[in-house]
Parts: structure tokens; C-alpha cells; sequence
């Protein structure tokens, strides 16, 4: 290597002695006795090399001007002949002195032999001898600073990629690019950085573009996002190797949209699935990395996001992340890749089946925030396949079997998702969707609890009573669970939820249905004056829509009346009176129960509630005339209010005890011309009837056990 830049000097006579050199050498290397294992020899060719080495001596002894470049290259062509496998790696892993050698015409021709013997003998060259190879190359291409200089190199390093292992070229050209970003400032080195310039020659390479974007977009999914954990005291140098490859990543990819000219921008375009995908689970990644803090990764992303935006001409999608691209917030990350999900259907509807047959394999991907990208953009897609009942069949298999992932986000997304399925193909997969919400109502994830009551509450817009009825009581159920939840959307959702389900209790399931509404109606009651204005709305929807089955004389008049939209609580309380006096004409049983449930929510969690339930108690027991019903009621209220009086630091609630135990004492007062008569009762059927009423209480109590939030189960 040392001679044949030699041969394309300018000065005749050393290209002269250098050729003559090179002849002399092969010569005597042809005569030397030949190990066994060298066996890559044709001893043909190379005769026949070296006779037209000869001749080129003889020529240029001969004749003062001959065609230097033509002399050259029968020069090249007969030592890449010549040489043996081990001398062509030795040659190919000196070439840097060669190719930065200080007579520009000479490092040319240098780096044209090298691209000739690669062409010609890129096969013979092991993993290892290109690696090498790679290292050379690229150590020459940083070390020239002339532009055409450095082209020729980089057009050697494509040739590398091209004609032998080039996973084993890529993978070098990002290991320095990597090392090159945590050591240098790339912005500032002089001639420009030599590796951004390696990028843009992969790009505009008409076979190698589509191999180097695959590589890339390979090496975004499977390089994992680190997350180190200081207070464990973990090693950083190994993330920040990882951080640094995916950086690299990033940027080979920006230089890719960027740089990749005509020849780029149709490899994008014809990969436009796997780019978009990529980038959508990449996003999702780094902003995981961008809520610890770590914001470097994830503004690099959005730069080559925005870079892909522009190379395929979609200006919206541009916007969208331009926008909202660096918020940080995991609900602002998912509404990001859903807008940006819907963009690319509206623009490109083509795309979206190969898009999302990729996003439905990452729903088994190890990186959660990877799997929440995922789902967010697939619960947005499944919008747009009206027109493509296969994709529609694929993501709502895919959605509805990722329902019990462990990350409660991407549980929540697939239920979205299934939700938004098309209208006109709803009914096909409503019985599947009512059946995940179903499971999802009793979900240990409030956040998704809080979601199977919304899509409850969009689907049964769109759900026939055949679908809805077998599962009818279940859900009411599940949502009475839901109704005592310390979240105020929560509440107000599940009693709108569970108004909205009166239309489907009439057929088969009517009783059961019926008994259901009045296992929630004291709850129901005491809500309609809850702190939270949705809560308040909600249930006097969900009264109104129920009372009509509820089968009580006069109640619906009763809503009809103004104070019941009224949100004072003089018009409540006159609201509570009225309606006690239809409550108590209904069978003892009932107001008994009504009277257990409302008892246990004197413990509520909320004030208000415990005032208002001490209010529908009080008036219940004043507008009873069975006086052995009262009996066993008096005693044990009387005590709980004295209690309340004494010991609640809430003002509504001591008032309201306050003024039930006026009301409680008057009534006491009516009923002391019969207290002879309660003296006289069958011993036996007073402990029968308190052993009833000690049954009822515990089962009760059973039914509605404590929830995980921390609300009282035994407020009605």
C-alpha cells in the first residue's frame, strides 16, 4: 500500500519506479514456494496479472507519454489480482496513510483501488476484515477536510456496505457517531462532521438508502430507553452508552429525511408504515425518559419527527408536533399521538392497515410506554376503518386481548378504542365490548374503572336490549360499587350510567331489575344533594329516568316539582319530606331497607351526606305508623344523633341532627298514649324481630364491603 499511491504521483519518474516496484514484488512473491493452505491463489490469473504488469514496465520504459490514468488502473486491476486474501485485509486495514496522503492525485487513485478491490474481492473479506476496513475508512474520511477528497472516501464506505456485510458497517458508522456525540461538539468541527456527511451517503445511495433505513428504524426498536435509578447507585456508563447509540440513531435517521434527496425520500415513501410506527413508539419512549427530566432524547426525536413530517408532505402533522410535541405530561403524550394518528389517516387512509398490522404486534413489547404509544395510536386508527372490515377485525382481536395488560394506560386505550369502532359495525362487536367493560368496572385501577363507566355510558347510545340484558344486573351491581367513590367523576358517571340503563329493565330480567333500583334509591336520595355539581346533576337525571319504574304512587310529580332542580338546601329538605310520605306507604320491608341503608351512610365519608342521610332517617321514622316497626329504630337513632350533636365537627351535620332530634322527640311524644301497649309485646317476637333486624343490618354490611379508594361501603 505504501507504493501504489506512488503509481499515481505526479512526477513521471516515481510513478515509473513505483510501478516497477510493484511488478518486482509480485514477481519474486509468485516464485516463493507456496504454503498448503494457501489455496485462494488462481496461479492462472495471477501469471496472467503479472504478465500485464510486466508489459505495462515495458511501456512506460518505451514511450515518454502514455494515458496516466489508463496505466493506473491495468495497475489496480492486476494487483487485486495478485493479492492474496491475507494481503488484501492487511492493505484494505492500512489504507488511511494511503488515502490522506498529501499529493491530492495520489490519495485519489488510492481511494480508487480500494473501491476496486472491494468491488472485485469484497466477497473474500471476513466480518472482522470489514470492521476494520470500516475503521480505516472512516478514520480517513475524518481526517480529510477536502470535500471531493472526502467524498471519494465516503463513496468507498458505500461500496463497503454495498459489496460485503453491511449490518457490520452500519453498526460501526453509529458506534463512532455515538462516541462522536459524548465526546465532541459535532456542531463545531472543523470541515464539517464526517459522519452526519456518512448519513447523507447511505441516504442517496439507490441500494443502500432502503437498507439503511431499515437498519435504522431496527435499531429504534430494539435499543432499550435507560432509566437509571440513583438511589439504588446503579452504574451510569452503561446507559450512557445506550443513551449515546440512540442518539446516534435519531440523528442518522434526521440526516436520513433531511439528506436523502430524491433516492431518500422514496425509500421513506415506501416505508412510510414502519417509519411513522417507529417514531409514534419511540415518542412514547422518550417521553417516559422526559418526565424523570431527561428532555435531550425526546427533542431529538421531535426534530426527525418533524424532519419525516416534511419529507412526506405532511404539513398538519408537522403542526401537531410543533404544538404539543414537548409536553411531558403521560395524558398530553397520549392525546399527541392520537392527533397524530388521526392526521395520518386523514391524509394517507392507505397506510393505515400496514400501520396498524405494526402497532398491534408492539402491543406485546416489553417497554410499557412503548405499549401505551401503541395503543393510543390504535385506539385513534380504529376511527378510520369504516372502509376496511378486515383491519377493523384485526385491531378489535388485538384491543380486546390487551384489555388485561399490566399498565392500567394501555388497559384504558383498548377500551377507547373499542369504543370508537365504527357505528355501522358496531353491532357485530358490541356483545364483545359490553363484556371488557363488564371486567373493567371491577378493575383495581380506578383511572380504568373510571373509563369502563364512560364507554359504558357512549356504548349504551348504540347497544339493543338483546346484548345489554344478560349482563343487565351485573352491571348495576358494579356500579353501585362505584357510586360511594371518593372521585367525583366517578360518582357522577356511574349514576349517570345507571340511569341510562332503565330503558333496557322491562322482559325477563324486570324483577331483578326492579329490586336493584331500590337497593340504590336511599343512595340515590342522599346524593341528589352531594357537594360536587355533576354528582347533583347526575343523579337527578338518573331519579328521573328510574322513577318511572319504580313503580311509587306520586314520585314522578314529585320530580316535576321546582325544588328538585333546586340546589338550596331548605328546597332539598322540603324535596326529602315529600317524598318519605310516598316512601312509607310502600310494604315494611321496603321502608326497612330504605331505613338500614340510609343508617349506615350516618358514617359516610362526606359531611353533607351524613347530614342529608340524618334528614331522610328522621323523616322516614315521622311519617311511620306501625309503632313495633318504630320500636327498634327509635332507641338506635336517638343515640347516633346525640353522638352526631356532641361529637361532628361539621355544621351541617350537627344541625341536622339537631333539628331530627326535635322532630324525632315530637313524634316520641305522639306515640307515648300506645307505650303500654309496646310493654306487652311477646318477649319472643321482639327477640324474633331483633334477630331479623340484626340479619338484615349484617348482610348489608356484607354486600357493600370497603373499597380500595377508602370510601365507607356502607354509605348508601
Amino acid at each position: 500500500m505504501s507504493y501504489l499511491p506512488r503509481c499515481a504521483d505526479t512526477d513521471d519518474e516515481v510513478r515509473k519506479v513505483a510501478i516497477q516496484i510493484i511488478a518486482l514484488f509480485f514477481n519474486i512473491s509468485l516464485s516463493l514456494p507456496k504454503q498448503k493452505a494457501a489455496n485462494d491463489i488462481d496461479l492462472e490469473s495471477s501469471y496472467g496479472a503479472l504478465s500485464s504488469l510486466v508489459d505495462i514496465v515495458s511501456v512506460i520504459r518505451r514511450k515518454a507519454s502514455v494515458d496516466q490514468i489508463e496505466v493506473f488502473h491495468r495497475v489496480v486491476s492486476s494487483v487485486c489480482i495478485l493479492l492474496s486474501r491475507e494481503e488484501l485485509v492487511v492493505l484494505l486495514h492500512s489504507c488511511t496513510l494511503a488515502t490522506c496522503d498529501k499529493v491530492k492525485q495520489s490519495a485519489d487513485g488510492s481511494i480508487q483501488a480500494i473501491i476496486v478491490f472491494i468491488i472485485r474481492r469484497g466477497k473474500d473479506l471476513r466480518e472482522a476484515d470489514v470492521l476494520r476496513t470500516t475503521q480505516s475508512l472512516l478514520s480517513s474520511a475524518v481526517t480529510l477536510t477536502d470535500k471531493h477528497s472526502r467524498q471519494e472516501v465516503l463513496n468507498a464506505i458505500s461500496c463497503l456496505a454495498e459489496n460485503t456485510n453491511h449490518i457490520v458497517v452500519f453498526d460501526e458508522v453509529l458506534f463512532v457517531a455515538g462516541r462522536d456525540i459524548c465526546t465532541k461538539d459535532i456542531s463545531r468541527i472543523r470541515g464539517g462532521w464526517a459522519i452526519q456527511d456518512v448519513f447523507y451517503a447511505f441516504s442517496q445511495h439507490k441500494v443502500l438508502a432502503t437498507r439503511f433505513l431499515e437498519y435504522i428504524l431496527f435499531i429504534l426498536h430494539k435499543e432499550p430507553v435507560a432509566t437509571n435509578d440513583s438511589e439504588k447507585g446503579e452504574n451510569n456508563s452503561e446507559s450512557s452508552a445506550d443513551d449515546s447509540i440512540l442518539q446516534a440513531t435519531i440523528f442518522a435517521l434526521n440526516a436520513f429525511l433531511r439528506g436523502g434527496g430524491k433516492i431518500g425520500k422514496q425509500a421513506v415513501e415506501q416505508s412510510y408504515p414502519s417509519v411513522l410506527s417507529a417514531l409514534i413508539l419511540k415518542l412514547g419512549d422518550l417521553h417516559s425518559l422526559a418526565e424523570l427530566g431527561r428532555n435531550e432524547l425526546l427533542r431529538s426525536l421531535l426534530i426527525a419527527f418533524r424532519s419525516f413530517c416534511d419529507c412526506v408532505g405532511d404539513v398538519e402533522m408537522g403542526k401537531i408536533l410543533a404544538r404539543d410535541g414537548e409536553q411531558t405530561e403521560k395524558e398530553k403524550m397520549i392525546d399527541l399521538v392520537q392527533e397524530v394518528a388521526c392526521s395520518s389517516s386523514v391524509k394517507r387512509p392507505k397506510e393505515v392497515l400496514p400501520t396498524c398490522a405494526i402497532l398491534s404486534k408492539s402491543l406485546n413489547r416489553n417497554q410499557r410506554a412503548e405499549r401505551e404509544a401503541a395503543a393510543a395510536a390504535l385506539s385513534e386508527f380504529i376511527r378510520h376503518s369504516e372502509k376496511e372490515p378486515a383491519l377493523l377485525e384485526q385491531i378489535v382481536e388485538e384491543l380486546c386481548q390487551h384489555v388485561t395488560d399490566d399498565s392500567p394506560t394501555v388497559r384504558s386505550l383498548c377500551l377507547r378504542g373499542l369504543v370508537q369502532i365504527p357505528e355501522s359495525h358496531m353491532l357485530k362487536y358490541i356483545q364483545q365490548v359490553l363484556g371488557v367493560i363488564l371486567a373493567l368496572l371491577e378493575d383495581a385501577n380506578e383511572s380504568v374503572q373510571l373509563t369502563a363507566v364512560q364507554c359504558l355510558l357512549t356504548v349504551l347510545n348504540v347497544s339493543e336490549q338483546d346484548a345489554v340484558e344478560p349482563i343487565l344486573i351485573s352491571l348495576l351491581v358494579r356500579l353501585r360499587n362505584l357510586q360511594i367513590s371518593m372521585n367525583t367523576k366517578m360518582r357522577s358517571n356511574a349514576f349517570a350510567a345507571y340511569g341510562a340503563l332503565s330503558s333496557y329493565g322491562v322482559g325477563s330480567q324486570h324483577h331483578a331489575f326492579l329490586e336493584q333500583i331500590h337497593a340504590t334509591l336511599p343512595r340515590l336520595i342522599l346524593h341528589l344533594h352531594d357537594k360536587d355539581l355533576s354528582v347533583r346533576l347526575a343523579c337527578r337525571n338518573a331519579f328521573q329516568l328510574l322513577a318511572p319504574s319504580m313503580e311509587v304512587e306520586g314520585l314522578s310529580s314529585l320530580l316535576n316539582k321546582q325544588y328538585f332542580t333546586y340546589d338550596r338546601r331548605s328546597d332539598y329538605e322540603d324535596f326529602i319530606r315529600d317524598l318519605t310520605r310516598q316512601l312509607c306507604r310502600l310494604s315494611p320491608a321496603r321502608v326497612d331497607s330504605y331505613l338500614e341503608s340510609a343508617i349506615q351512610a350516618f358514617d359516610a365519608p362526606w359531611p353533607i351526606i351524613q347530614a342529608n342521610a340524618v334528614c331522610l332517617v328522621s323523616c322516614m321514622l315521622s311519617f311511620l305508623d306501625d309503632q313495633r316497626f318504630l320500636a327498634p329504630y327509635f332507641s338506635q337513632v336517638f343515640a347516633m344523633l346525640v353522638g352526631r350533636m356532641s361529637q361532628s365537627p361539621e355544621a351541617v351535620v350537627r344541625a341536622s341532627a339537631s333539628s331530627a332530634m326535635g322532630l324525632l322527640i315530637k313524634r316520641s311524644n305522639m306515640l307515648k298514649p300506645s307505650s303500654s301497649q309496646f310493654d306487652r309485646v311477646d318477649p319472643s317476637q321482639s327477640s324474633q324481630h331483633g334477630d331479623l333486624h340484626a340479619k338484615t343490618s349484617s348482610e348489608h354490611q356484607e354486600e357493600n364491603t370497603v373499597k380500595p379508594d377508602g370510601a365507607s361501603q356502607g354509605e348508601q
